[in-house]
């Protein structure tokens, strides 16, 4: 009998791994050509496990787009990190996320690597910001500490190396048929997004300890032929962030909501109206129905 010459298809699903601001979301959006996660220079971004869905004529590679592996030091890090565990213990494939400006051989990731069992990528992030002799020594340097199935440098922000990580990661996935419809990106609700567009913009105006002590919970999303409502709430945990993120004459949660309304109008591709408010829930990190409300909107 002649032999079947059309390859197989691959599915699985991908951890994405690595401490704060390594790229990891800006990585997936990239490979995506989608927002499925949001994205900003102030660690700890990611809070939450983000499904991002990624079909191709290859097959389907599913991501997991993971908080970054920092130390607990609330409920809100301690499920953070829990859902690190959970993208290991799930996975198919691990890309590792390191960078270039990040000099440390970090033993506690190796040993997590090295308990998880999983076969693991080293992606070495932001190469545009060096020269090529650079990267050359950070691979050389890392090579060694791991039995890595393949080592890559990129710039996720630049789109540099993207494509040849999409052909490995399809490379070492198994093979299968697709376990969602190809036309869905993610299986993240609206109100999710709704809710993370205001904290992106919450995370670009704010600064110091601002973005970890603030969440943005969506109290509720109603929609029609020609309008989008949200009314949302920012959590902070005392009067004087509540004084920083209400600003002058409100003029900060004005400016706050200008530019989430804007990303919200492009994500619904319609007109919104944004009614956002603020409003003091004190420790609310260690608060377990403030948990339970995040996940309601997951």
């Amino acid at each position: 009998m002649p032999k079947n010459n059309t390859p197989e298809t691959r599915c699985g699903y991908v951890a994405l791994i690595g401490r704060t601001n390594v790229g990891k979301s800006t990585f997936l959006n990239s490979v995506m050509q989608a927002k499925i996660s949001i994205v900003s220079d102030k660690p700890q971004t990611t809070r939450k496990r983000i499904l991002g869905i990624h079909t191709t004529s290859r097959g389907q590679a599913v991501f997991f787009d993971s908080p970054g592996i920092h130390q607990p030091r609330s409920r809100l890090n301690e499920k953070m990190m829990k859902d690190v565990h959970m993208s290991l213990r799930d996975a198919d494939l691990v890309l590792y996320f390191t960078e270039m400006r990040d000099q440390r051989d970090d033993p506690f990731i190796i040993d997590l690597l090295r308990t998880a069992g999983k076969p693991v990528i080293l992606v070495i992030n932001k190469i545009d910001l060096f020269r090529r002799s650079r990267s050359l020594e950070r691979m050389a340097a890392w090579k060694d500490l791991f039995p890595w199935k393949e080592i890559v440098p990129l710039s996720a922000l630049n789109g540099i190396n993207v494509d040849r990580l999409e052909s490995l990661i399809f490379d070492h996935l198994p093979t299968g048929a697709p376990l969602f419809p190809e036309d869905m990106l993610t299986r993240q609700s609206e109100t999710f997004y709704a809710a993370e567009l205001i904290r992106e913009q919450l995370l670009q105006l704010t600064h110091h300890e601002l973005p970890f002590t603030t969440l943005v919970v969506v109290r509720e999303l109603e929609k029609n032929e020609r309008l989008v409502t949200v009314t949302a709430e920012i959590l902070v945990e005392t009067r004087s962030q509540k004084k920083i993120i209400v600003g002058k004459n409100g003029a900060m949660v004005k400016a706050i909501g200008s530019g989430a309304r804007r990303e919200l109008e492009d994500y619904f591709d319609i007109k919104v109206y944004l009614d956002l408010h603020v409003r003091i829930s004190p420790d609310w990190r260690n608060t377990p129905n403030v948990f339970a409300e995040m996940l309601e909107q997951s």
